[in-house]
């Protein structure tokens, strides 16, 4: 009966039962080289940084994004998602974005044609509009903030530079003869800052 021709005997001498097998550069494999482990000392502090995905950028400079609530209780309820609509927002999608190294949307994050992370889902807004409402935003905050009284003539630069601050005589409605003997002292601001320096 004749023998097969596939046999260990026909394979190269490289391959056949029992031979050591050798790198391209002709060095012995035939021992696994035995893994140290790194000493602590050697292992450099640095965290396991995971990439940022919601960072995403508007390919068209005129829009903005934002993030917002899709559905949220245990019922999920959309009223913010139709506020955010009432105000001018709109779903944006995969393609009106890039990441920040310039990639387009993830994959993981698209669903139906929208960019959603769990409950939120991104939308797109006109620039102008929603850098708009920032500004009226920050404008009626100062508003509020400014009191008859509280303003200091000048700017708050020539405030800090000053040597002394003016006294607040009218603070306390105390009698004149009082006021003549007793004085409130406000410290300048180098002596502050000098106190504040021996403290720390």
């Amino acid at each position: 009966m004749p023998e097969p021709t596939i046999t260990s005997k026909s394979l190269p001498p490289a391959m056949q039962p029992g031979a050591v097998k050798t790198s391209p550069a002709g060095a012995s494999d035939a021992k696994p080289a035995v893994e140290q482990q790194i000493p602590w000392e050697q292992i450099e502090a640095k965290p396991l940084r995971s990439p940022n995905f919601l960072n995403l950028k508007p390919k068209n400079p005129n829009l903005s994004l934002f993030f917002g609530n899709r559905a949220v209780g245990e019922k999920e309820s959309g009223l913010r998602y139709d506020q955010l609509i009432a105000m001018g927002f709109v779903p944006a999608k995969p393609e009106d974005v890039i990441t920040n190294l310039g990639h387009p949307c993830p994959p993981s994050l698209c669903r139906d044609g929208r960019i959603m992370y769990g409950d939120l889902i991104l939308l797109k807004i006109a620039r102008v509009d929603y850098i708009g409402n920032q500004k009226w935003n920050e404008q009626n905050a100062r508003l509020r903030m400014k009191k008859p009284g509280v303003t200091i003539e000048g700017g708050g630069k020539e405030h800090q530079n000053a040597d002394g601050r003016l006294q607040p005589t009218q603070a306390l409605n105390v009698p004149d003869a009082i006021r003549n003997k007793v004085s409130m002292y406000v410290p300048p601001l180098a002596e502050v800052d000098a106190a504040t320096k021996d403290n720390t």
